[in-house]
């Protein structure tokens, strides 16, 4: 079927059951989620996404038997945003990461707006996030991501039900992510509690001594000398996590 066929009456319903469940994933995808992304574009690449694979997915029934009804709308617009939460779930983990460093090295109390995330976060957080970004085009993380919602097609055919795992397998995604997120920031974070109880002990010897006038500032540039030390190696960790993109789906829901 070419992109012409679609345009016939019998498999209309086939494109916009798969252009559902194509722009409820890009409306909340890794990058496509960004609130400097308008709405309208979010939805017109997933529009575009539909075009290019409504010819070539699986379908449950024939297409010219597919019924386009509010239930099976729900449906494909249900699984789209549970693939696209699941991803973006997996990139963000960076995020955890430098939240993890903000707050162990007293960045929180200064904690500002940022347009790219839309919430308020610390000046790591804001530079490892710009950076798993800049990382995640640069490997073609979104190739990736396109790659990984062509595989749900094949996993849940359009209009088929999908058999999702139980809370075991739930509990076991959310906790990979937290382990990820926990190894970047593991070595910064211990490094930071070192120098805490340093610093507490030589407040202890010298009660004169301003723990807070010359603590923070030690802390501060203590933490940003170790990320810029294990960058490399959070890219590594960072390219590890887009290559898992395309096996987040068969961890959520059985073929």
């Amino acid at each position: 079927m070419d992109v012409i066929g679609l345009l016939q009456p019998s498999n209309v319903a086939l494109f916009l059951l798969v252009a559902v469940r194509s722009m409820a994933a890009m409306s909340v995808g890794p990058l496509a989620a960004w609130p400097g992304l308008p709405l309208s574009a979010r939805m017109f690449v997933g529009l575009g996404v539909a075009l290019a694979l409504a010819p070539v997915v699986p379908t449950a029934v024939p297409a010219s038997q597919l019924q386009l009804g509010p239930v099976q709308l729900i449906q494909e617009g249900a699984i789209g945003l549970l693939f696209g939460v699941a991803s973006t779930l997996l990139v963000s983990a960076v995020e955890m990461a430098a939240g993890l460093i903000d707050f162990q090295a007293g960045f929180t109390f200064g904690a500002a707006f940022d347009p790219i995330s839309g919430h308020q976060d610390g000046p790591i957080e804001r530079f490892l996030t710009a950076f798993a970004a800049v990382l995640f085009l640069d490997l073609n993380g979104h190739h990736l991501f396109l790659l990984a919602l062509d595989e749900l097609f094949q996993i849940v055919p359009v209009s088929g039900t999908p058999n999702l795992v139980g809370p075991g397998g739930v509990a076991q995604f959310f906790a990979a992510i937290f382990v990820a997120a926990l190894a970047m920031s593991l070595p910064i974070v211990s490094l930071l509690l070192v120098a805490d109880a340093a610093l507490a002990i030589v407040s202890r010897a010298a009660p004169q001594f301003n723990l807070l006038a010359v603590g923070m500032p030690a802390k501060i540039g203590l933490a940003l000398i170790a990320v810029a030390v294990l960058l490399p190696v959070t890219a590594s960790q960072l390219e590890y996590l887009f290559g898992r993109l395309s096996s987040v789906l068969p961890v959520l829901v059985k073929s």
